[in-house]
């Protein structure tokens, strides 16, 4: 076999087997909500709204996906660098179903982006 055709099936091999890699690489799932609280239903006018996550997350992007409606405005604080705090700025209003959406974009702390959105919802007293 001479010398070109060798180079040329080397290539063509290492192709195959680069394309492989990519196509069979575990693939990084999109961070996921693993609690919120308060709970679902009954829940006082004054409380705090928390979102844990699966896996440490960007405190800027989550900040801009995470919100809560109808709109509120608060603050945001953090327990650790997967529990983000969301703390209202005047009382929820009574016997209301909230919605908190967590947007497409946020990243995790590797700067891996959220394809996905989630929907959490609860209900006021």
């Amino acid at each position: 076999m001479n010398y070109a055709l060798r180079i040329t099936l080397f290539s063509v091999i290492l192709a195959a087997l680069t394309l492989a890699a990519v196509v069979f690489a575990p693939r990084v799932s999109d961070v996921t909500v693993v609690s919120q609280t308060p709970g679902r239903d009954q829940v006082a006018l004054d409380s705090p709204i928390s979102v844990t996550f699966s896996r440490p997350v960007d405190q800027r992007s989550t900040e801009r996906a995470l919100v809560v409606y109808p709109l509120v405005k608060g603050r945001f604080t953090w327990q650790d660098d997967r529990t983000i705090v969301f703390t209202p700025s005047a009382p929820l209003h009574p016997q209301t179903f909230y919605h908190i959406t967590v947007r497409p974009g946020l990243r995790d702390a590797r700067g891996r982006v959220n394809r996905t959105e989630t929907v959490l919802s609860f209900r006021t007293r």
